[in-house]
């Protein structure tokens, strides 16, 4: 197997990890848990285990100031509001329908790129927003819980697009990814376990609950990442976000066989419209890197 199908084990089997581990959440919250105390979980799991891989790799925990205030910012407003967002909509919306809604994170970053950057939209961005913004109607409902899952979802995307540009930004892509995961993973635990208690969200749930919510932790935070840094060294970093468009067209299958969720016909165009500007953005993307 060469270096190439390596990385498409690896980013394929990691976007059915993302796809999965919705579901598997989802199924905690029958047994008392809900989006912001499976977030607190999540991370609270994996400090134990990354703190084991920085110490066996022999890592310096050591960072600047400047790079310690990039962490408290981009990981607050980039991955904790993320996670909190993207967890709490699966109470109002199905996975597989708030999982398309995240996607449309890389339109998120085109966007911020224009307004903060002065990155100009060429065409295909432009279409590409158009699609997504027509693909995104198809998922609004009547209901009040559905819209505020709608609502949720989508913020997620945004929060995630300001993480990538925070961390293509920052002072953080010249730290070990080990090192900031494991004061990230810190810093959410701290501030969701505050969030948590500020909204009441914790409770007590059966054995096999923290069992399960164990499984996303490890399975998203540290498997999967892992898989998907590895896919990205392999195959580069346009060609795995194409192939992570295989991520909410998971959670979807999933979602259908294992939770009953119902998926009308606007929502299947919907997600069709979504998925394609995903992939448009992102070839037209490797296109302008062969450059």
């Amino acid at each position: 197997m060469n270096i190439k199908q390596k990385g498409i084990v690896f980013t394929v089997i990691s976007t059915i990890i993302f796809g999965i581990t919705p579901a598997i959440g989802k199924f905690t919250y029958s047994m008392g848990n809900n989006g912001i105390q499976l977030a607190f979980l999540r991370h609270l799991f994996v400090v134990p285990l990354f703190l084991f891989i920085v110490l066996y790799q022999k890592l310096s925990l050591k960072v600047t100031k400047q790079q310690f205030k990039d962490i408290l910012k981009v990981g607050f407003f980039g991955n904790t509001l993320t996670v909190v967002l993207l967890y709490s909509s699966y109470s109002y919306i199905g996975v597989g329908s708030a999982t398309v809604l995240h996607f449309l994170y890389p339109l998120f970053v085109c966007i911020m790129n224009f307004i903060l950057y002065q990155q100009k939209l060429n065409h295909k961005q432009i279409l590409c927003l158009v699609l997504a913004m027509v693909g995104i109607l198809c998922f609004i409902e009547k209901s009040a819980s559905s819209m505020f899952g709608f609502l949720l979802a989508v913020g997620s995307g945004i929060f995630f697009a300001y993480y990538m540009i925070g961390m293509d930004h920052s002072t953080i892509r010249y730290i070990s990814p080990y090192v900031f995961n494991f004061y990230l993973v810190i810093m959410n635990s701290t501030v969701i376990l505050l969030l948590a208690l500020i909204t009441k969200s914790l409770s007590i749930m059966p054995l096999s609950g923290y069992l399960l919510s164990m499984v996303v932790a490890v399975f998203t935070s540290l498997i999967g990442v892992v898989l998907f840094q590895k896919g990205i060294c392999c195959l580069g970093a346009s060609l795995t976000a194409i192939l992570s468009t295989l991520e909410p067209i998971t959670s979807i299958i999933v979602g259908i066989l294992f939770l009953n969720e119902q998926l009308t016909l606007m929502k299947i165009v919907g997600c069709l419209l979504v998925l394609l500007s995903t992939f448009i953005l992102v070839k037209n993307q490797a296109q302008g890197e062969k450059v």
